[in-house]
């Protein structure tokens, strides 16, 4: 075989092999929307951590009625059209999207050009990153959702899993999620689900809940449905950022003002909603309705 025939052979296969790289992530960009969501089945589950921090404690049994929850994080594509419906307004004393601080220039990749949002280029499927929890409530509200509260998130986080440090289980690969810390976020998708079919619940951006934070709520915590503290001056993050390294255990509880003043480079969100009450879901053995 002639050098003129082995480099022919190469150019070919190299665009062959382009486009079969162009089709994968074209399908995998298409694949992963924001908006679908998954359902996560009603039941108990052992929340907290006896391995974690003082405010991972004590480990207590929960009951969660079903509800759904984004099988991923919103994105900056999906945070721009909110926008573009609703404006970006100012809420707690900060705009639902931080535009206007130190670096916002660099760290949102979301911008207003000829009188509309739109994501940077190369980030449109990335999560949205330096929204408020006003913000992530405000999107919610307008996408006919809500925020989750944090008894969901950690259910619907633990995959059905039982007494693991992580969403995969006892240990966290760089192959299951983004502890390389190599940048800031990744698209949505990249890494594999948990037991539910969720994606990026750990290492990615840390997500708001509806709760408000209080380091000792689970001494007092109702066993059915706890919705957080009735007030306080921080809201509840979960799911760990990739800067944050000590984050990324499936029980570990982070907090920020609602105005998001200290993790806005790192913080995003995911929603969740309601099952109808007209909906047959499949029944509970009698042995996990009870407590």
């Amino acid at each position: 075989m002639t050098f003129s025939t082995v480099q022919s052979t190469t150019k070919k296969k190299f665009k062959l092999y382009c486009l079969w790289l162009l089709l994968l992530v074209f399908f995998l960009g298409a694949k992963a929307q924001a908006g679908e969501m998954v359902l996560i089945p009603g039941g108990k589950f052992e929340m907290g951590s006896d391995k974690g921090e003082p405010d991972e404690r004590p480990v207590h049994t929960v009951y969660v009625d079903a509800f759904y929850l984004d099988r991923y994080p919103v994105t900056n594509a999906d945070y721009a059209r909110f926008l573009n419906a609703c404006g970006n307004r100012k809420e707690g004393g900060k705009k639902w999207l931080d535009t206007d601080s130190l670096f916002s220039w660099w760290l949102c990749k979301i911008k207003f050009k000829n009188g509309r949002f739109i994501p940077k280029s190369g980030y449109e499927n990335h999560p949205v990153v330096k929204v408020s929890w006003h913000g992530a409530r405000a999107y919610a509200s307008w996408a006919g959702k809500r925020l989750p509260t944090e008894a969901e998130w950690e259910k619907a986080a633990r995959g059905g899993l039982k007494g693991r440090n992580y969403v995969y289980g006892n240990n966290l690969s760089p192959e299951q999620a983004n502890v390389k810390g190599l940048q800031a976020t990744y698209p949505i998708g990249l890494y594999p689900p948990n037991g539910f079919g969720l994606y990026d619940m750990a290492a990615s951006v840390w997500q708001w809940c509806s709760d408000w934070y209080d380091p000792a709520y689970y001494a007092r915590s109702p066993r059915q449905n706890p919705k957080g503290a009735e007030t306080g001056s921080l809201k509840v993050l979960r799911g760990g950022s990739w800067f944050h390294e000590g984050s990324w255990r499936v029980s570990s509880r982070g907090a920020d003002t609602p105005a998001s003043d200290n993790f806005c480079f790192a913080t995003g969100f995911r929603c969740a909603k309601d099952v109808d009450k007209d909906v047959k879901l499949p029944q509970r053995t009698r042995r996990s309705q009870s407590f």
